[in-house]
């Protein structure tokens, strides 16, 4: 049995192909050819969460066991932490146990980037990001995979995740401008392309209409029914809304709360894989 860790998981694909894998595993979701129940959420106490995700399709299956445990934060261990089983379908025999974390943080990513590679501007050449966590420097990463990035800027309100995430990108893409914004709506009105990875359970976008039309949005999202990061604003300006599952309505607040308030309607929501098959915007 192989056991992947973060490393041999981030070098064994490019951006590019990974995006092309979400893609192909899309396909797969709207041609129903998995068998996948609910997540199941088990709570732990003191607001610490255990997520388990099986899912089978063709010869494989896996599940992915995650933990959410806010207070980590003050210990110095990771918020979110997870571990990834792949087995045989036919089997049943365990192949390999995968670093969750790294895995997630790339197919988040991945989904990401293929929203931008499909819908953000061809000349999009602008991103800001709300939330400069491990996720935070994913989705950048991804995002200048989809477009030729020029300018990124960066909103935390904890100012040492910013400084951090600042350093590593100079870093990593030193041709890229990088730039810390001192508000979100100044990081909106200085990028074509916006990303929120953040923990924030309220919106953490002003309800400005005029901030946001003709731009590119992205939320990673939560899982839980009463989080969100878009203020009503963004979904009274937006025509349409992609998802990567059609369980996001019934799940995530980003969605749920807009829906429920009659502010987004259903028949606006699509999954991103749908979009990719129709070509159609």
């Amino acid at each position: 049995m192989l056991y992947l860790n973060s490393q041999a998981i981030t070098t064994a694909v490019t951006c590019d192909e990974m995006m092309d894998a979400v893609e192909q595993a899309m396909a797969v979701y709207e041609d129903k050819a998995y068998t996948m129940p609910e997540r199941m959420n088990v709570p732990c106490g003191d607001g610490n969460i255990l997520l388990l995700m099986p899912c089978i399709a063709g010869d494989y299956m896996v599940t992915k066991m995650l933990t959410l445990y806010p207070g980590n934060r003050a210990v110095e261990k990771p918020v979110i932490q997870a571990t990834v089983m792949l087995a045989d379908s036919k089997t049943g025999t365990p192949l390999a146990i995968i670093d969750g974390g790294a895995i997630t943080a790339m197919r988040t990513g991945a989904v990401s980037g293929s929203s931008i590679r499909h819908l953000a501007k061809a000349e999009a050449n602008s991103v800001g990001l709300v939330g400069c966590g491990v996720q935070g420097f994913y989705q950048l990463k991804y995002a200048c995979a989809a477009r030729n990035i020029r300018k990124i800027s960066l909103f935390d309100m904890n100012l040492e995740n910013t400084a951090f995430l600042s350093e590593k990108l100079g870093s990593d893409y030193a041709d890229i401008e990088i730039n810390i914004a001192e508000t979100t709506e100044d990081l909106i009105n200085a990028s074509d392309i916006i990303i929120t990875a953040t923990t924030a359970r309220k919106p953490v976008l002003p309800d400005i209409p005029e901030l946001f039309q003709g731009k590119h949005f992205v939320a990673v999202g939560s899982f839980e029914p009463d989080v969100r990061e878009y203020p009503d604003a963004l979904f009274r300006q937006s025509s349409r809304v992609w998802v990567d599952i059609d369980y996001a309505k019934e799940e995530s607040g980003e969605i749920l709360i807009p829906l429920k308030e009659g502010i987004l309607k259903e028949e606006q929501i699509i999954t991103l894989g749908q979009f990719i098959r129709s070509g159609d915007k």
